[in-house]
């Protein structure tokens, strides 16, 4: 008997229960196929004015997968986010990051600095819901396009502007020149100083850590795309447009969570912590013989739990409560923590998994669930990630074939029951639809 039954046999004790359980895994596996279901925005028109900022290119992104009509407007020569991609590599002379984010659009090319251009651009901008900008502050407003002008044409239309430091405030004035950089984004935000090594680790890794591939394009991506929405809920209750002004490093400072708050609250500075956690412990990384696992105690008996999977009950009485363990004293923090990696240092990551599912499944079938079920995962590289049977199950990887670029992967994050986000296309040639859509808006 597999994991899976073991956890759902209890419930299978009567024909309703296996019933439900019946139908539920019959809408669960409806949701691995958007075929034949409608598309939430697909009434929705979307014009993208980004400019060398994938904060702007990745939300007109969420919207195309929700179907919306992307349109996305480059100058003659193309966009220079075009070129932002690791060590150079393209294809066809389009970026990777680029060409991934070009699922579902239109690319057309207009010059925003050409009166007759941008008299196309205000043609298609009349018929639009959404535009989005993110060229310095004011420099649509000189252009006759900004959102004071665009109101007045079509008083509906939602304008999201993205730029690092926002419209207003004396440092946007001062900044306003300065284009958007993923770097820049995570440095203001403060999240840059509270990753990476414990401040008393030797050079080099003692330094603050940048996060990821473009993380703060994508957080405030997801940000603008949010507020965007809700302003879409608006207009169609009310056929009133607004403008949507985010700031990049604003965006991202969300991710900080709570130390800068407690830090002001008590009056002290939270220090850096490396893989270790403000607010639970253990919860990080350790080394084991093949590589390193993750675990996490989230409630005291999960911790109690873990203590007993690993041998170190003689510990308990020293860390008995979620209190004990959370501390600003980060020598005993990293006390607790070596006491974990010593423990799982002499086993691989499917013996110390084994040890973790017998608990649970224990604790599971316990109807007073008093055994705690601590969590443990293994950390994947990305080529890893790539051949979970997990990802391929769900389709969280979509293979893309395209006659130009030829074959590569994009994922999709999230499954819905009615209204699925779905790849349809994936187009990055620069003005490939400029006919098309000039034609089909009557700007020809």
């Amino acid at each position: 008997m597999s994991s899976k039954e073991k956890l759902y046999s209890r419930h299978m004790q009567n024909k309703k229960a296996a019933r439900r359980i019946s139908e539920w895994s019959k809408l669960i596996s409806g949701m691995m196929s958007p075929e034949g279901k409608p598309e939430a925005l697909s009434d929705t028109m979307v014009i993208d004015l980004s400019y060398a900022n994938f904060t702007g290119i990745i939300a007109a992104t969420l919207f195309a997968e929700a179907g919306a009509e992307v349109i996305k407007v480059e100058p003659p020569e193309g966009d220079p986010a075009r070129l932002m991609t690791p060590y150079g590599k393209t294809i066809e002379g389009t970026g990777i990051p680029y060409l991934m984010e070009s699922r579902n659009k239109f690319n057309i090319t207009l010059d925003i600095y050409d009166k007759q251009d941008r008299e196309k651009l205000l043609g298609l901008i009349k018929k639009a819901d959404i535009i989005i900008e993110t060229f310095e502050p004011g420099l649509m407003d000189s252009l006759g396009i900004g959102y004071r002008q665009l109101r007045e044409v079509n008083p509906a239309l939602i304008y999201l502007a993205i730029t690092p430091y926002g419209q207003y405030t004396e440092k946007a004035k001062e900044m306003a020149s300065m284009p958007w950089s993923d770097l820049t984004s995570q440095a203001e935000s403060g999240m840059t100083a509270l990753i990476g090594g414990l401040p008393d680790e030797p050079e080099p890794f003692n330094r603050p850590t940048r996060a990821g591939f473009y993380a703060a394009g994508y957080t405030s991506a997801v940000s603008a795309v949010c507020s965007t929405l809700m302003a879409l809920f608006f207009k169609r209750r009310t056929n009133k447009g607004q403008m949507v002004d985010v700031a990049t490093a604003d965006s991202y400072s969300s991710c900080v969570g709570f130390p800068p708050t407690i830090g002001y609250v008590w009056n002290e500075v939270r220090p850096r912590y490396g893989t270790l956690d403000y607010g639970l412990c253990p919860y990080g990384f350790f080394k084991c013989k093949d590589g390193y696992v993750a675990i996490a105690c989230f409630r005291d008996q999960d911790f109690r739990a873990a203590l007993r999977i690993l041998g170190l009950w003689r510990i308990e009485e020293d860390w008995k409560t979620l209190l004990d363990r959370i501390t600003d004293d980060i020598e005993r923090a990293k006390k607790l923590n070596r006491e974990i990696e010593n423990a799982v240092a002499e086993m691989t990551f499917d013996e110390i998994f084994k040890k973790f599912q017998a608990f649970s499944l224990k604790a599971a079938r316990s109807k007073w669930r008093g055994g705690g079920m601590p969590v443990t995962t293994r950390m994947l590289r990305p080529m890893e990630v790539m051949e979970v049977e997990h990802w391929k199950v769900r389709n969280t990887f979509f293979k893309a074939n395209d006659k130009y670029y030829g074959i590569f992967q994009v994922p999709v994050t999230g499954k819905m029951s009615q209204t699925p986000l779905r790849i349809k296309t994936i187009s990055a040639r620069i003005g490939e639809h400029t006919d098309l859509i000039f034609e089909k808006y009557g700007l020809t």
